[in-house]
């Protein structure tokens, strides 16, 4: 018979055992190797099925005061919320995140924050947002250097990437220069992260590519080719194929353009990397059109903008625009369909004419040589009479058709030019005009003004009246400014609440002028509709160009673009409702890009200078 104490002390070790063996299970150490498991997995596929594994995760990291863990489980779901297009819910895990290093103090943990809420800006298209969290991380980073807790191992996988998103996000800019000096790695030795290697050459080989450098890029691919990244990750692989058919295609080989653009083309299909698949099908249209076959140019230049608009739907995080967007996105593939199925109509309906003809030509020649027999000259003469009738009215037609055609062209040529939201000139309509127009900088007598103007604390109008008063409020202030500007200047939507104005043969003096009557403008007037009505603000930043420099160097539009935007950025630090312009002296200025960036407020003005 067992005594009493006896079965106590066996309640006691059960006890015991099993909260020992729970404690296991959600010690620091298990919940690091879930943590890099659940990583591994990620650099393959962001799937939406380990979102349940990673918030039981953070429950148990939470349970056991793992605050690092749990940060960098916020980071991981922020990221896949990133990769299906709830970037709302991304930012705010983002900066829960965010938060809890600077709970820490944890130099690395917040910049490992910074990074994924600047490459979130970026698919938001709002640059200067990134480039502030990028400049964060490089402060971060320098801080690290100095702390002699952490390994170099952790400081140069940081700063790898951050040269990564900072080379990408020069060309999202269009500023491939500065991209490909950024993306370099001959002073970083990083192991144990050959996914960020290949993702920084892969960017680089396309800065490389835009500027049309494709012998210096195809070493790169070839480098990456060898890589056992391309087989974990789809996206990946998809971009490398898009990469090495953009150099195909620059080297002049068409036809291995078409081969290699074609399957990645065909991996893209029922898969979320629409934008890949935009590019591959803009890439095979331009090798078409090379071949000489504009029909099938055609067709995929028309997929192309269909995917491009997609792609715009697709960031659209409120719910309400979402469904507006999903709809209107129906609605131009349905009115696309049809176009295309109206375009094969027609095609078989000439087809059809032109073997009617045949047979027709065939019939009357038949005829003919019976009639010769009968009456050789009657029937001669009553053929080309038939004929030459017949065939002008089939000439006729062909026109016809080939006229609507072409006007439906046109047509898509202009959507693809124009920001549905505002009704202007949008950013890719720059990039197809941009040699045009310089080139008449070029030759007129006086200079061209880029300027950037950016709505102030437009985000708290977004925020704080919804998004369709934040719509409301662009379309009113783009018609305001179109008001005051001249026959021969140019606006454009160049992204989010920044619009680029282009003044031609405008001299510094002039353009001053404009642009304190825009920017008045615009205070004084009343934004959005009654009953509340709002006052906005706004900031510019200009600079001439063609801008020359006293070695001979001119600089090119994109670096005058980020002149401007560094005025833009001494702007807004200024306090808003103000302006900034580069106002160089008339002769070349003797000294470097660098030295003119460090030694900006020497050579600009501003409102309140005037004002004072």
């Amino acid at each position: 018979m067992t005594r009493p104490g006896t079965l106590i002390g066996w309640l006691l070790c059960i006890v015991f055992s099993v909260s020992t063996f729970a404690t296991e299970l959600v010690s620091p150490s298990a919940l690091e190797k879930s943590l890099s498991e659940l990583n591994e997995t990620l650099k393959s596929d962001f799937d939406l099925s380990l979102l349940p594994e990673l918030r039981a995760l953070r429950r148990d990291a939470q349970a056991v005061d793992a605050l690092e863990i749990v940060a960098q489980s916020l980071l991981l779901e922020g990221q896949i919320r990133q990769q299906y297009g709830d970037y709302q819910q991304s930012l705010v895990l983002h900066n829960d995140a965010l938060q809890l290093a600077i709970k820490r103090k944890d130099l690395a943990l917040m910049a490992q924050s910074r990074l994924a809420i600047a490459r979130l800006e970026m698919d938001l298209e709002r640059y200067n947002y990134a480039q502030r969290s990028l400049d964060d991380v490089h402060q971060l980073i320098t801080q690290l250097r100095n702390n002699a807790q952490k390994s170099p191992y952790v400081t140069q996988r940081l700063l790898l990437e951050h040269r990564l998103w900072q080379g990408y996000l020069y060309v999202l800019l269009g500023s491939y220069h500065q991209a490909v000096a950024a993306l370099k790695t001959d002073d970083l030795v990083v192991t144990g992260a050959p996914e960020l290697l290949d993702t920084l050459l892969l960017v680089r080989a396309w800065a490389l590519l835009k500027l049309g450098r494709y012998q210096q890029a195809q070493p790169i691919l070839n480098q990456v080719a060898q890589s056992r990244t391309l087989i974990r990750n789809q996206r990946m692989r998809l971009r490398f194929k898009l990469l090495q058919s953009m150099a195909w295609l620059q080297s002049g080989d068409f036809q291995q353009t078409l081969d290699t653009a074609m399957p990645a083309l065909m991996e893209t299909f029922a898969t979320r990397f629409l934008e890949e698949q935009a590019d591959l099908q803009f890439v095979m249209s331009n090798a078409y059109v090379q071949q000489g076959d504009y029909q099938q140019a055609h067709v995929y230049l028309k997929r192309y903008a269909l995917t491009k608009d997609a792609l715009n739907f697709q960031k659209r995080n409120n719910k309400l625009l979402q469904l507006e967007s999903q709809y209107a996105l129906a609605t131009q593939k349905q009115q696309l369909s049809l176009l295309e199925k109206d375009n094969a109509l027609q095609a078989q309906e000439i087809f059809r004419h032109q073997q009617i003809l045949e047979n027709t030509r065939l019939a009357q020649q038949r005829g003919a040589l019976l009639l010769i027999l009968a009456l050789a000259l009657l029937g001669f003469l009553y053929w080309r009479w038939q004929n030459k009738r017949y065939l002008s009215l089939l000439e006729e037609e062909v026109k016809q058709r080939t006229a609507e055609l072409d006007e439906r062209n046109r047509q898509l040529q202009a959507l693809s030019y124009s920001d549905s939201l505002t009704g202007l000139h949008n950013r890719h309509y720059f990039f197809s005009e941009a040699d045009k127009l310089l080139a008449q900088a070029h030759n007129a007598s006086q200079s061209t003004i880029f300027c950037l103007i950016d709505i102030d604390y437009f985000k708290q109008i977004n925020d704080g009246h919804g998004h369709a008063v934040g719509d409301q409020v662009l379309k009113q202030f783009a018609q305001l400014v179109k008001l005051e500007l001249r026959e021969q200047d140019v606006l454009i939507r160049w992204g989010g609440e920044e619009f680029l104005l282009i003044m031609p043969n405008t001299e510094t003096p002039q353009a001053q002028q404009l642009i304190e009557r825009i920017r008045h403008v615009v205070a004084q007037a009343l934004f959005g509709s009654a009953p509340q009505p709002l006052m906005c603000t706004c900031s510019i930043g200009f600079a001439p160009y063609p801008l020359r420099l006293g070695n001979g160097q001119s600089l090119d539009w994109e670096q005058v673009l980020e002149l401007a935007d560094n005025c833009l950025y001494q702007a807004k630090h200024g306090g808003r409702d103000a302006w900034v312009g580069l106002n160089p002296p008339a002769q070349p200025l003797a000294m470097t890009l660098a030295q003119l960036q460090q030694n900006m407020e020497a050579f600009t003005v501003s409102s309140t200078q005037l004002a004072g």
